[in-house]
């Protein structure tokens, strides 16, 4: 039976992406009805595999002008691959590939992991002067190809409130933690000796990094065996400068990566290894109040109890497991918080396999079957 070519491709995100290559790719792939093909920027870390074809493309600063003409090296492969079906999950290749349904025909499916043009409004990434004009030219970009897009898919839920021009073909598929092949799930193997933290995802301001070391060093204060892993790529740059000036005269905060992407299974080595993971991403006027941010689904997957930012949402989310200590940032106290971590039980109730990226797969099956 001839397989149905399909394309996952995105601008901004590596070729093995974990949502594109270990969550999409390989569910698709393991269907034996698709012949999936993955374009991104080159990867170092990438295990060849022979149920996926990867097209990496050149990596490149995000704020030069080469990601302005970027999108035509995506269309040239769209024409050397000739897919059927076209998933993107960037709002930079909608151009590329509406022109390349209407000259060669494909089914396009637009996977939205952010909102785009409020991200770009409310973050540092652009001038204030250029954030408005910014957003609202990936708004027009997103309205004008909605008459060519089959289906939305939304990484959160709460994208059925915010984004306007979303149609009624849309599916709400999560960014739920996929173990790797032969990953034990809910696997700890902490250092008895020390209280381990970690950090792990985007490193940035907004993401509460330095909230993280400031409690660390509190809580290191008080007792020695505290120490911080910070895992993840910083992409502003203002950041990394002060993150690297915040730790470098403290030896129990470590930092992997910082100004290089680092790979998902070096993500998945700190959270196991560790004895609690921080969640403080900040609330950006509102914007992340209702979502369900991937670091919950892989912390509580692997049952990393949980410094949790005092967000409703959540602090929902982790009570059903007993997941979390709950963080009042304006009024920390290190003693009460230590005092909770050293005593408390946590993940003593609840079925964390509800946070496996097996409770999303079917959904996504169903849906490209179904174009």
């Amino acid at each position: 039976m001839k397989k149905t070519k399909v394309v996952i491709a995105s601008l901004l995100k590596p070729i093995d992406d974990t949502r594109m290559f270990e969550k999409f790719g390989l569910s698709l792939a393991e269907t034996s009805q698709y012949e999936v093909n993955i374009i991104g920027f080159d990867s170092k870390n990438i295990k060849s595999t022979k149920d996926i074809v990867f097209h990496p493309i050149k990596p490149f600063n995000r704020l030069s002008f080469d990601r302005l003409f970027k999108p035509v090296s995506i269309f040239k492969n769209y024409i050397k691959v000739k897919p059927k079906i076209i998933i993107i999950n960037t709002h930079d290749l909608l151009i590329v590939t509406c022109l390349y349904k209407i000259l060669f025909g494909c089914i396009i499916v637009y996977d939205i992991r952010e909102n785009y043009a409020k991200n770009i409004q409310s973050t540092a990434v652009f001038t204030v002067l250029l954030r408005p004009f910014i957003a609202a030219w990936v708004r027009l970009k997103e309205w004008s190809a909605k008459p060519f897009i089959k289906h939305f898919i939304l990484a959160e839920s709460v994208y059925v409130k915010q984004l306007p021009f979303l149609s009624k073909n849309r599916t709400v598929i999560e960014n739920k933690y996929a173990p790797s092949e032969n990953e034990q799930t809910a696997y700890r193997n902490p250092d008895p000796n020390f209280i381990d933290l970690t950090y792990t995802g985007t490193i940035g301001a907004s993401n509460g990094i330095f909230e993280a070391i400031d409690i660390t060093k509190k809580l290191h204060h008080l007792d020695n065996r505290i120490r911080l892993r910070i895992v993840g790529y910083c992409a502003l740059k203002q950041d990394l400068v002060r993150l690297k000036e915040e730790i470098q005269d403290f030896d129990y905060i470590e930092l992997n990566g910082g100004d290089h992407l680092v790979p998902h299974s070096e993500i998945v080595e700190a959270i196991q290894k560790a004895d609690f993971g921080f969640v403080l991403k900040k609330p950006s006027n509102g914007m992340n109040d209702e979502k369900l941010l991937t670091r919950l689904f892989e912390y509580s997957a692997n049952k990393l109890p949980i410094l949790l930012l005092n967000n409703p949402t959540w602090v929902e989310f982790c009570d059903q497991f007993n997941a979390a200590i709950v963080l009042d940032l304006d009024y920390f106290n290190a003693e009460d918080t230590l005092q909770k971590m050293t005593a408390g039980q946590f993940y003593n109730q609840g079925d964390t396999s509800t946070s496996l990226w097996a409770t999303e797969e079917p959904k996504l099956i169903s849906l490209i079957e179904s174009l």
